[in-house]
């Protein structure tokens, strides 16, 4: 079965994957094995890690699976998976800095760093946005590496958990939640104080 799903069609193998069954499990293990190289080059390519590309392919696949039904035939196959791991990358992406942007880099936890660009940074400098996306994701790994319990902390709040949700996670009340939550900013702002130099 696996050497006949190599020669099958992409739109072929959702139609598999959607239908379910022995034959839908096959069709995503011929899937996975068509695009597992590419996806994870180009994945590797946007600045992902190797731990943290084979993550995104991970989510990749579980969405092109719970998402197969929904392929319209409106376009190829191929553009709808592409558009999937482009997606999942962006999500990734969005959340690993979203942390960095919103608790530390600026007084206002609230502010994102998309919402100063025109403000603080000549049309021409995504060169510098660059830079300091990458100093926001070294330093949250750090911290990550250092302090991986306040990292999750942040990470959910940063990902617009609740105060109550982030607390029935980690087994505190809401006040000592909010407590904790503030402690946990300020352990973060050394590892990113650096990247502020970057917005001179």
């Amino acid at each position: 079965m696996n050497g006949q799903q190599a020669d099958i069609r992409d739109e072929a193998l959702l139609a598999q994957i959607a239908a379910g069954g022995g034959p839908g499990d096959a069709a995503v293990t011929a899937l996975y094995r068509r695009y597992r190289v590419v996806l994870l080059r180009f994945f590797l390519s946007q600045g992902a890690s190797r731990d943290d590309s084979s993550d995104i392919l991970q989510e990749t696949i579980i969405k092109i699976v719970r998402g197969a039904a929904s392929y319209s035939g409106n376009g190829t196959a191929k553009s709808w998976i592409w558009q999937v791991a482009r997606n999942c990358l962006t999500d990734f992406l969005r959340k690993s800095l979203t942390i960095g942007e919103r608790e530390t880099l600026f007084d206002d936890p609230d502010r994102h760093l998309a919402d100063i660009e025109d403000e603080s940074l000549p049309a021409d400098s995504s060169y510098h946005v660059d830079a300091i996306k990458k100093c926001v994701a070294q330093g949250v790994n750090a911290f990550k590496r250092i302090a991986p319990d306040r990292h999750f902390v942040l990470a959910l709040y940063a990902q617009q958990f609740s105060v109550e949700e982030i607390g029935e996670r980690i087994g505190r009340t809401a006040s000592a939640t909010k407590v904790y939550l503030f402690q946990c900013r300020e352990k973060l702002r050394p590892f990113l104080d650096q990247c502020r130099g970057l917005l001179q």
